[in-house]
């Protein structure tokens, strides 16, 4: 019996997503170089994993 699941890429996936949050990820680095001083060294994901940033340009950690 065929599975009728398409199987994940996650490259596509991460690829999409990259494209989509460049902007994102820009501004949040450049207010995370404002707020605390120096640049971050986190990986993409990481970062919007644990930032986010309002419309207003107000940098949100996300605690867990």
């Amino acid at each position: 019996m065929e599975s009728l699941q398409m199987p994940m890429n996650p490259g596509t996936i991460g690829a999409r997503r990259a494209k989509y949050d460049d902007e994102k990820i820009t501004r949040i680095r450049q207010r995370i170089e404002v707020v605390f001083g120096s640049a971050s060294t986190m990986n993409d994901a990481a970062l919007c994993e644990r930032y986010n940033i309002t419309p207003d340009g107000e940098l949100l950690m996300t605690l867990r």
